[in-house]
């Protein structure tokens, strides 16, 4: 009863707030209808949720033949009371304005939220299987009790943006390992023999000189320098060719010293 009292105090300032905004403006009314709309906009949302009141009455029992056909049907008649109640209670009601508050609340929530923190901010779900969980009529997932998305429009939007993120980290990264791919694979072997701690030397099974590189913070890259002058860099990938080899990324001629620059600025 007060909830349906205070939704309607909701909507006479919300019918305020255009008439001393549009029809006859007076900021002064205006701003006092405003801030009044927000002070009850709190005060519904803090409100418990209505809760269905068990119903504890019962009919008077008509004389019956026995007495004991009267305990088995009053023992009957609770049961089926309470499995009802069980049943009613799993949904609970819901006005329309706690419902656009339930929606929003829901919407505020940030992807990877656990299932116990979104209970908290939301309340007890309609329906919860483990992985879809049902408030009225939107449902949020969960893979591992954490949050990954639901049919609301809010937490769609930054499933989305998550999405776009993830997927130009993922070309940022793939820009930034063809570009030292390619500046391993241009690398003089003299340089790359100069220092054994940054790059270990191998030889595979058909005589081809293999070097191994780790850059910070990137995927592992492997270096295949044949007999016939050609380098190729792959990303490193146990299961790979060879057990190593991964994506192509380079292909070269063979660079096996750095090219010196004479004092008049020509190669010797």
């Amino acid at each position: 009863m007060l909830n349906n009292f205070l939704t309607l105090i909701w909507i006479v300032l919300v019918i305020c707030i255009f008439y001393f905004w549009k029809k006859k403006p007076n900021r002064k009314y205006m701003w006092g209808s405003i801030i009044g709309l927000i002070a009850l906009t709190f005060l519904i949302g803090s409100l418990p949720q209505n809760k269905p009141v068990k119903d504890t009455s019962k009919s008077t029992e008509v004389t019956s033949v026995s007495s004991s056909s009267k305990s088995t049907s009053a023992s009957s008649s609770s049961k089926s009371s309470a499995a009802a109640s069980s049943n009613h209670e799993k949904k609970p009601k819901r006005n329309q304005f706690q419902k656009m508050i339930l929606k929003h609340r829901a919407g505020n929530l940030e992807l990877g939220t656990s299932k116990s923190d979104v209970e908290k901010k939301l309340g007890k779900p309609d329906q919860d299987d483990g992985q879809i969980v049902l408030y009225d009529n939107f449902k949020l997932y969960f893979e591992n009790s954490k949050l990954v998305g639901g049919d609301l429009p809010a937490i769609q939007k930054k499933v989305d943006k998550k999405i776009a993120k993830e997927k130009q980290e993922r070309q940022e990264e793939q820009s930034k390992v063809t570009g030292f791919a390619q500046s391993f694979g241009r690398k003089p072997v003299d340089a790359i023999q100069s220092m054994p701690s940054v790059y270990r030397t191998t030889q595979d099974d058909n005589g081809n000189t293999v070097y191994g590189w780790h850059p910070e913070g990137l995927p592992e890259l492997v270096r295949v320098d044949s007999a016939n002058n050609n380098t190729d860099v792959y990303l490193y990938d146990e299961h790979g060719k060879n057990n190593m080899l991964g994506e192509h990324l380079y292909h070269g001629r063979t660079i096996y010293q750095k090219q010196q620059v004479n004092n008049n600025g020509y190669d010797y």
